[in-house]
């Protein structure tokens, strides 16, 4: 037996007793519970030390590999983060809701003078600062690159700014899942899978392009993909008003389904 639904439970008591008595705004009470909940995981650890595992394997493969004869890549690193989000998004959201849900405490939860809302809120938020720190942290990459070349910092700000805002549409879309399913196993794959279709909408739109007749359905998917408003545009230091835009409103429409979910199992409940 491990300690993590004790301090599950703990938490959930806390928050109980945050929301209740007003001590804190409600989202604000659920984004403090589950920043706390993911600095005590040793999942979210994993997490990071795979990742700057990985990070660092390629970065020093890179600067072994051009030995001073390519130029700085500022967007080396971002792009790496936006492809592996298809893993990270999902590992970071799959317990969100489907955890509640197992052990019964989201019932609990939603007895609380607290609105769905700002139940959904708080655990996007707490998912998206946690990505936030891991991002912040790759931004030891960047001094580097400066110690050993001259990197474009408009790429490094579009670059790192667009994987911000990516990574926060990929963490709103798997808690849809999370909500769907009360098992996290099943959450994490039905996320990963969404997030590479989006992923790979690009691609899929420029095959359909090439045929007679599908150029309306190819911009479309195009216009639906996550890379259409990333790879080509942010990731080269190209700052549009509509891809980011896009991301928003990714993030906005996933949590209102997320939160749509949610009001139907209380209903039911």
């Amino acid at each position: 037996m491990t300690d993590a639904p004790m301090i599950h439970s703990e938490s959930t008591h806390h928050l109980s007793e945050d929301v209740s008595t007003g001590g804190a705004l409600p989202f604000w009470a659920v984004f403090k519970r589950e920043v706390a909940l993911y600095f005590r995981s040793p999942v979210a650890y994993a997490i990071a030390f795979a990742l700057f595992f990985f990070l660092s394997l390629v970065f020093n493969g890179y600067l072994a590999q051009a030995n001073q004869r390519a130029p700085a890549q500022p967007s080396l690193i971002p792009n790496l983060v936006t492809f592996l989000l298809f893993l990270i998004g999902p590992l970071l959201t799959m317990r969100l809701i489907a955890e509640e849900t197992r052990e019964g405490t989201l019932e609990v939860l939603m007895t609380l003078p607290m609105g769905e809302w700002h139940f959904i809120l708080g655990k996007f938020l707490a998912a998206w600062a946690y990505y936030t720190v891991l991002v912040i942290i790759s931004l030891v990459y960047q001094f580097v690159w400066s110690q050993v070349g001259v990197p474009d910092q408009g790429v490094a700000l579009g670059a790192y700014l667009g994987a911000w805002l990516y990574g926060g549409a990929v963490l709103a879309v798997c808690m849809i899942w999370t909500a769907v399913t009360e098992d996290q196993i099943v959450a994490a794959f039905l996320s990963a899978a969404t997030v590479l279709v989006l992923y790979l909408a690009d691609i899929a739109a420029s095959a359909l392009a090439a045929q007679p007749n599908l150029g309306l359905v190819a911009e479309i998917l195009r216009e639906l993909g996550l890379q259409a408003h990333y790879g080509s545009t942010l990731a080269v230091g190209v700052l549009r008003l509509h891809d980011i835009l896009y991301f928003i409103f990714i993030i906005i429409g996933a949590l209102f389904i997320t939160t749509r979910i949610v009001e139907t199992r209380r209903w039911r409940a």
